[in-house]
Order: C-alpha cells, then sequence, then structure tokens
C-alpha cells in the first residue's frame, strides 16, 4: 500500500516531483563537476608547484649578523643579499658544512672585495684635423650612468698639433738600467727644443680632495712631420708614457671589479660553471698564486677566471672642442713657460712665458680657451673591460701589484608601507684624505655621488717580503667564462645567484620607467652605490689567501673570509613531505653544528618590492624600482593553504547542496498537507508517513542521480576535467545520500502532522487592516507565512554566508599567493575554479528563493486572481512578488554577510576593513540573485485566471 501510495503521489504530483528531482540532479552533478574541478586544479597547482621546486640550492648558509629586521620579520632573502657580506663563515665551519649528513653540494662563495685595474680607452681626432699649421684641441671627457641620467665630470684633455716642426724626445735614466722617454720636445728655428708637452702639467694646480679632476687635465702633443715614431703622450698621475699611432688622447683610470673566492669543485657540481668556461681553462682544486721571477725579484700571481660580460652600466662621453687660437699668441712658447731647460741637470731656471701674453703659464693659457664642438664620442664601459682583459693579465695588475682592494657594508632600508621600503644613505668615505683611500691617482667619478654603503679600503703593502717577493699580488687569467652559458633555472622559484648576475632592479612606477626608458637600474662603478656588480674575476680558496694576509693588505682577516655558502640537499626531490623533512633537518643540523644563519630556500620564490631609491648628486632623479626578493617558503604554504581551501569548498557547497534540498523538500511536504491530514484521518500511522514521505525522497534521488551520473561523464568528456569514470558514477549514490538526508526533517515534519491540517489553509488570513502600498502587501505577505520566509531567507542566508566565508578563504589565500611570481601563476591556475563555486553557492540560494516563492503563489493563487477580478493589474502583482523576493534576499543576505564577516574576521583573522567590503559584496549578490529569482515566480501571475483556478481547487 505504501509503494502504491508512493507511486501515485509522484504521478499526481508530477511537477512538484519534476522540481524536486531536478533540484537534486542540478546539485548533484553540479557538486560532482566541482569536485572534478577543484581535483584538476589542485593536480595542476601541484604539478606547477613540483615542477618549480628545486632552485639551485636548497640552503642558504650566511654570517650570524647578516639579517636585516625585514628579511627575519617576513621571511625574506634580498636579492642584494651578497654584496655588502664580505667574510662571516670560517674554513672550520664550512668543513663542518660539508660533512653534515644529507649534503650533497656545499658551495662557498668569499668575497675579496674590489679591486682596481688600471686601463686606457683611446680617443682619436684623426678625422678632425684641419689644414692650419697650429691646432689645439681640448677632449671634456665625463661618464654617463645610470642610464644616463647621472653625468660625471671626469677631467679635460688637451691636444696640441703641430705642421711646422718636428718633435723629438730623450732617453732617461731610470731604477737600475730601466731607460724611458721624456715628454715630446718641440724641434724650432736654430736646433732649439722647447719641452712643449712639460709646461701644462707642470703648471696644474695642486690636488684638492680625490674628486679635483681640475688636477686630473693633461695635454698630448703630435706633429705631421715626425710619422716615423709613436707619439708619446703624457696621459696619467704615475709619469708613464703610452704610445698610439693615431692623433688622439688616452683616458685612463681605475675601473673596479669585485673579486670572489670559490671552491672550483662544488661550484660546478653546483650550477656546472665548468661548462660555461669560453676560452682557457677552468680553475682547478690546487690552483694557488704562483711565483715569477725577474732580475732576483718576484710577483706573486693569483690565478682567475674572468666573465666575458660586464654588467656595470657606464659610458664615457668625450666632447671634442676645436679651441680659437689667439691672434699673434706664440703657442709653442706658452705651452712650454714652467718647464726646466734641462731634463739632465738639475732645474736651476724654469722658462717664462712670453712678454706680453697676459698668460702665467701653459695652464692658464689652455684653459682659457673657447671653441666649438665639432664631434661627440662614446665609449660604454665594456670596451675598457676588453681591453683590460687583453694580452692575458689585468692591465695595471702586473708587476707594480695590487694596490688595494676596497669592501662595502650592506644597504640599510626603511619601511615606508606595505611591500615597499627606502633605501638609507650613508657618509661618504671619499672625503677622507687621499692616501688613505688606496687610489695613487684620481678615484673614479661615480664614487662622488650619493653613498649607500660604508666603504673599507684595504691598502697594499708595495714592499719586497722574503725572498724579494712584492707583498701585493697581481693576477694570471687562466680562462674566460660566459655567464650566460649557466643552466637556467625556474623564474618562478628563482633565487639569487649573485656570483653571476647582478639584482634585477626594474622600474617601480611610471615615472621612473619614463627616467629609466624602460630599461633596469644597472650597477655602476660607484663602490658605495645602491646596486652593485656580481664578481668579475673568480679564484680559488687558495688564491684567498693572498688578500687575507694582513702582512700584505691593511685590515685583512684570514679568521672567517667566506661570505656565504649554498647547500643542495641529496634526496631532495620535490615538494613531498620527504624530501621537505630531509631538508628541514639538514638545515637544522647546520645550524646546530656551526651556529650561523640558515635559510631554507627550497620552494622559495620571487617577492617583488618597491624601493624608493633618493636622487643622486649628479642629475639622477628620486627613483621607484622593483626588485625580486625571496620569499622562503612559499611553495609549502601554497600546498598547506590549498588543502584547506579545498576541503572549505567542498564543505561548503555541500552544506548548500543539502540546504537547497532540505527546502524544496519541506516546500514539496507543505503542499500536501491537505493529503497528509486526510490520511492520518484514515488510520495512516506516523511511521508509514514517515517512510513514504522518505522513499518519495529517496526514489527522486536516485533518479536523478542516474541521469546526473550520465550527464557528469559526459561534460567531464567535453570540459576535460581530471575526473575517474568511478567517481563520476558515485553521482548516483551521492544524489540518494543527499536526497535522504534532505529528507529527514521534511519527513519527521510530516509525520507530525495532525489530522485538523487536512481542513487548515496553507495561508494563514489577511488582518484586516490597511496596506502601506505594494510594499506594505509584500511585507504582510512574508509575515503570513514566517516559516516559509525564514526557510527561504535561510537558505539564501546559507548562500551568502558561503560565500563570504569563501571570498574570505580567497582573500586569505590570495594574500599567501599575492607578490610573489609563483603565487601569481597558481592564482591563475585557481581562480576558475573558485568562481564556480561562488556561481554554484549563489544559483543554489536563487533557486531556493525561487521554490518558496513559486510556492507561495500557488497556495494564494485564490487570493489572487480575486484582486485581478477586482481591478488589479497584473504588473502590480508582480511588483508584490519582486519586493517579497526583495525582502528575503535582505533578510537572508544581511544575515549571511554579518555570519560571513564574522568568520572571515576572527576565525580566519583576515584585515577587517576587505573582510568587511567582501562582506557587503556578497550581501549585495545576494540581494540581486533573490530579486532575479523573484522574476521567474512573478511571470507566473499573468497564468492565474479565475477558471483554472478554481479548477485546481
Amino acid at each position: 500500500m505504501r509503494c502504491r501510495f508512493l507511486g501515485s503521489q509522484l504521478l499526481h504530483r508530477r511537477g512538484r516531483t519534476l522540481t524536486l528531482g531536478a533540484g537534486i540532479l542540478v546539485a548533484a552533478a553540479a557538486f560532482s563537476l566541482l569536485t572534478a574541478a577543484v581535483s584538476t586544479s589542485e593536480l595542476r597547482v601541484r604539478g606547477a608547484v613540483a615542477k618549480n621546486w628545486r632552485t639551485a640550492y636548497d640552503i642558504l648558509v650566511r654570517p650570524r649578523r647578516s639579517f636585516t629586521p625585514l628579511e627575519r620579520r617576513a621571511g625574506l632573502v634580498r636579492e642584494n643579499y651578497l654584496s655588502g657580506i664580505f667574510g662571516g663563515i670560517s674554513l672550520r665551519q664550512y668543513h663542518a658544512i660539508e660533512r653534515v649528513p644529507g649534503v650533497a653540494v656545499a658551495a662557498p662563495i668569499a668575497n675579496v672585495g674590489f679591486v682596481a685595474p688600471f686601463g686606457h680607452v683611446p680617443v682619436s681626432i684623426e678625422s678632425l684635423l684641419t689644414r692650419g699649421s697650429v691646432q689645439l684641441y681640448r677632449v671634456r671627457f665625463r661618464w654617463l650612468a645610470d642610464g644616463g641620467l647621472s653625468r660625471y665630470p671626469a677631467g679635460d684633455a688637451y691636444i696640441y698639433y703641430e705642421r711646422r716642426h718636428r718633435l723629438t724626445f730623450q732617453w732617461l735614466r731610470g731604477f737600475g738600467d730601466e731607460r724611458f722617454p721624456s715628454l715630446p720636445e718641440e724641434k724650432i728655428a736654430g736646433g732649439r727644443r722647447l719641452p712643449v708637452c712639460s709646461g701644462f702639467p707642470a703648471s696644474l694646480p695642486a690636488r684638492r680632495g680625490p674628486f679635483d679632476f681640475r688636477a686630473d687635465s693633461w695635454l698630448a702633443c703630435f706633429s705631421s712631420r715626425s710619422p716615423q715614431l709613436w707619439w708619446l703622450n703624457y696621459f696619467d698621475s704615475k709619469q708613464r708614457a703610452a704610445a698610439t699611432h693615431d692623433v688622439g688622447t688616452l683616458k685612463s683610470g681605475y675601473f673596479p671589479m669585485l673579486l670572489s673566492a670559490i671552491d672550483p669543485v662544488a661550484e660546478a657540481r653546483l650550477v656546472h660553471l665548468d661548462r660555461a668556461v669560453t676560452s682557457g681553462r677552468y680553475l682547478r682544486e690546487g690552483d694557488r698564486p704562483r711565483v715569477r721571477r725577474f732580475q732576483g725579484f718576484g710577483n706573486r700571481f693569483v690565478p682567475v677566471v674572468v666573465s666575458t660580460k660586464t654588467f656595470v652600466d657606464a659610458i664615457l662621453e668625450a666632447r671634442v672642442e676645436r679651441l680659437r687660437i689667439p691672434a699673434g699668441a706664440r703657442v709653442p712658447q706658452l705651452l712650454a713657460a714652467g718647464t726646466c731647460l734641462s731634463h739632465t741637470e738639475p732645474c736651476t731656471r724654469e722658462l717664462p712665458a712670453p712678454a706680453g701674453s697676459g698668460y702665467g703659464n701653459a695652464y692658464d693659457f689652455l684653459t682659457s680657451l673657447e671653441g666649438p664642438i665639432v664631434a661627440t664620442k662614446k665609449t660604454p664601459f665594456r670596451t675598457a673591460y676588453e681591453r683590460m682583459l687583453s694580452g692575458g693579465r689585468v692591465k695595471g695588475l702586473d708587476e707594480t701589484g695590487t694596490n688595494a682592494y676596497w669592501t662595502a657594508s650592506p644597504v640599510r632600508y626603511r619601511e615606508v608601507g606595505r611591500a615597499r621600503l627606502a633605501a638609507s644613505q650613508v657618509r661618504s668615505f671619499w672625503k677622507e684624505p687621499l692616501v688613505e683611500t688606496g687610489f695613487d691617482g684620481t678615484v673614479p667619478p661615480e664614487n662622488a655621488d650619493t653613498q649607500f654603503r660604508r666603504v673599507a679600503p684595504h691598502v697594499g703593502s708595495h714592499v719586497f717580503g722574503e725572498d724579494n717577493i712584492l707583498n701585493s699580488p697581481a693576477f694570471e687569467i687562466v680562462g674566460r667564462f660566459d655567464p650566460a652559458r649557466l643552466p637556467g633555472f625556474s623564474p618562478l622559484t628563482r633565487v639569487p645567484l649573485e656570483t653571476y648576475y647582478p639584482p634585477v632592479a626594474e622600474a617601480g612606477d611610471a615615472a621612473t620607467n619614463r627616467a629609466l626608458r624602460g630599461k633596469p637600474l644597472l650597477p655602476t662603478p660607484n663602490l658605495g652605490g645602491y646596486i652593485q656588480q656580481p664578481p668579475l674575476m673568480l679564484t680559488t680558496l687558495d688564491g684567498l689567501r693572498a688578500f687575507t694576509n694582513s702582512q700584505y693588505f691593511q685590515g685583512a682577516s684570514a679568521k672567517a673570509p667566506i661570505s656565504v655558502i649554498r647547500v643542495r640537499v641529496a634526496g631532495a626531490t620535490g615538494p613531498d613531505a620527504f624530501s621537505r623533512e630531509r631538508v628541514r633537518r639538514v638545515a637544522a643540523d647546520i645550524h646546530d653544528r656551526t651556529g650561523l644563519a640558515v635559510d631554507i630556500t627550497a620552494g622559495s620564490s620571487p617577492h617583488p618590492l618597491l624601493i624608493n631609491l633618493p636622487e643622486g648628486k649628479f642629475g639622477r632623479p628620486p627613483l621607484v624600482l622593483r626588485e625580486g626578493w625571496v620569499k622562503k617558503g612559499v611553495a609549502v604554504a601554497f600546498l598547506t593553504a590549498l588543502d584547506r581551501k579545498s576541503l572549505a569548498v567542498f564543505l561548503l557547497v555541500l552544506v548548500v547542496c543539502v540546504f537547497f534540498l532540505v527546502n524544496g523538500a519541506l516546500a514539496s511536504v507543505r503542499s500536501r498537507r491537505a493529503e497528509i491530514g486526510t490520511l492520518l484521518c484514515l488510520g495512516w500511522s506516523r511511521q508509514v508517513i514517515f517512510g513514504a514521505v522518505l522513499g518519495e525522497l529517496a526514489f527522486v534521488g536516485l533518479a536523478a542521480g542516474l541521469v546526473g551520473a550520465a550527464l557528469a561523464a559526459v561534460l567531464v568528456a567535453v570540459l576535460g576535467l581530471d575526473l575517474a569514470l568511478w567517481r563520476a558514477a558515485l553521482v548516483a549514490p551521492v544524489a540518494v545520500v543527499l536526497a535522504v538526508a534532505a529528507g529527514l526533517v521534511p519527513a519527521w515534519r510530516a509525520a507530525r502532522s495532525v489530522p485538523l491540517d487536512a481542513i487548515r489553509p496553507p495561508v494563514s488570513e489577511r488582518s484586516g487592516r490597511a496596506l502601506p502600498g505594494l510594499a506594505g502587501m509584500a511585507l504582510a505577505n512574508l509575515l503570513r507565512l514566517p516559516i516559509r520566509t525564514a526557510l527561504a531567507s535561510a537558505g539564501l542566508f546559507v548562500g551568502v554566508a558561503s560565500l563570504a566565508v569563501l571570498l574570505s578563504l580567497q582573500l586569505a589565500f590570495q594574500g599567501l599567493l599575492a607578490d610573489t611570481l609563483l603565487g601569481e601563476f597558481i592564482s591563475v591556475q585557481i581562480r576558475p575554479v573558485d568562481y564556480l563555486s561562488v556561481a554554484l553557492a549563489i544559483a543554489l540560494g536563487g533557486l531556493a528563493v525561487a521554490d518558496v516563492l513559486a510556492l507561495n503563489l500557488r497556495e494564494r493563487a485564490p487570493e489572487l486572481v480575486t484582486l485581478r477580478a477586482s481591478g488589479w493589474r497584473e504588473r502590480h502583482l508582480a511588483r508584490v512578488v519582486s519586493l517579497e523576493g526583495l525582502g528575503i534576499g535582505l533578510l537572508g543576505s544581511g544575515a549571511g554577510a554579518l555570519v560571513g564577516f564574522l568568520v572571515g574576521g576572527l576565525v580566519l583573522e583576515g584585515p577587517l576593513g576587505r573582510v568587511a567590503g567582501l562582506s557587503a559584496l556578497a550581501a549585495l549578490a545576494g540581494v540581486l540573485v533573490a530579486v532575479l529569482a523573484s522574476l521567474v515566480p512573478a511571470s507566473f501571475v499573468g497564468r492565474m485566471t479565475m477558471p483554472r483556478v478554481l479548477a485546481e481547487e
């Protein structure tokens, strides 16, 4: 009998049955599809994390006090971490790390400091010469850096060109049997020689400080009548001579390069540096300084490999001016004024300036002349760099040894906002006396600019020690390597490799992008500048000892010469729990054995920060830079958060689906109050009623589940989701379980019915009070059915609350993903699934509202047709229905948004302001969905005619 009743009810109430079945079908299929989408997204995310898990090294070991407060608090590693660290780890600690179980590679970097090779840049004016018998030119030099924003004056060169007389020179005796040529002399009438190239340097003003470029001016002399000679030019403060075939000059100076020491074997295993060698050979483990002797004296040559590329951004600009010579000026006599008459005898009398010339000496004469710019020549820093490397040894670091090397402190920062820092300036070291800087001549002019690092000189000893070996070493280039040949690492999890590349500092705002012309900010020769160049010269740990001996260099120490150690862990293959635990144990063991600062970099990702850089002193405006610092442990945090987020999405959508079905089942039971009351009058027991209702829902769930399983399988195949067929087949039992679970409360309510329900009207009588318009009528209708209104609001409440919590979870997850390249990539992977979850939660809430409003209309059908018969128009009644939907939406959405705010702000600990905004957005979405959902039942008003309603009654 119960089965026949069930079948008859399903046929008799086929409209309600189809509605409920469709709801179960949509809920079960949507839940399965969402599960498949989330699983697919999760697999992709895990695959992306696993693919980008391995970095160049798993652990970074640094000295104890090398952390900034920001690094400690935010788990960040500076991209500039290597620059500014000069020692701090001893060789004993390094060997202890090598012996730690699980360490596959331990590759140290020992920053020695900046050495300053002496190089030359030739500037030819051969094509600018005229037919004039006497010509004077001035070449104004300046260095351009920071993309041309900074302009540093670098002294003036003067060129004297003579077509009438010959130039000659004398051989002078130097140390021992050494002979060197004098500066060119002009042979005039009567065989007299004028030292035309000696007067200008003799009259230069005294140097005032390390950046007095007036004292860095010089004069070169040429004659067309001496083609057989290599024209000798005065070119540096050491009073040496260089030869050139062209009429022109040489810009000479120091070109700082960073020198570091490595373990060649470990470096080859870590980054395959040996495969990047382009010429010569790679460093060997036994490479150490070699002594070479000449005439009983020796030089110590340190083996190095050098980079074929320089990342220094600097251009030497030479503006050539053709000077106007005053009429009647006796140029040779003016250029020779102030010099001694003899090179071989003590200077007893100087050559005077011509009487009536108005000039005191050659310097006054040349600097007073003016003339048009006839050419501008630019030579990039890389040209000087390549010239320094030619010949097998770094020019200027030969038998004279290394003048000095310099170390620079790390940059300090101030926090000025979220993910924004400001670089702090320091007092310039270069104000000290020149003799303490380690430079014999002019300090590179870029060092006069704003300083961000404290520079410390280590001046070399230029004396011969034991066995007549010069204390300060020189360099021997054994090979060259190209950093571009190193293996690439994923840009999503790249960690700094400052040994081979400079930090990337791109424009952080539109103004900086315009100033830098879309290019990154690169290192300059400024030793205390913000971005430092990578080590362009690498030696071995044995070669390092030539620079850590305090007898060779002031302030040197061999106690703890290593700057950082990069560690690769054996057996760490991915983000699995075993590999992560293995890396963690090795890191803990290193810290316990050495007491050093240890960072786990495996699974890290670049974390861009904005850096405010104050303006420079030579034209560079304030800049906002975007740097890729590294955030530690990003991948592990992503996977953990992904697990929590996936579980939360499943539970929330499952709750929404169940509540939607509960609402539909309650509506179905409510619509059959009279039938259930009649059956109770006929003697049916409450248990039979409970079983009949629950059985009806289970049957509907089974039918909907079978259809949903087939639909889910088709959609999974079409959409390319990752869902096995056996999981698609689970849609049917899931639908039955959902239907039974959702039907427990409605069946229990049906069993609690009383026989009087057979004649009790489903809608309470309206009060006799006048209603204030359509809104008042809508409010009265909602209050007439408080339970049903609460049910509809509760359905929307669950949907909106779920949406608000989901958005808060998304906010927390996106906060974790934010500002890292790996996070941005993963965010793209998971965002569609989040949108799908949100859409499903809102849609189910809207369907619940529409279902309740439709049932309300059906039960109030006689009342509505009566109103239409009394003159009410269809649009008025439809507006009442829409206002009822608005009321349900405001009630359910407001309560849901409040709960979402409490959960998101208090439980998930999200930022209250943003959580409140997201909750308000969820409430607005819920209200809009409720109003839109009410349009469907409102459209049924026109179908309610008097005959049809009377027939149904």
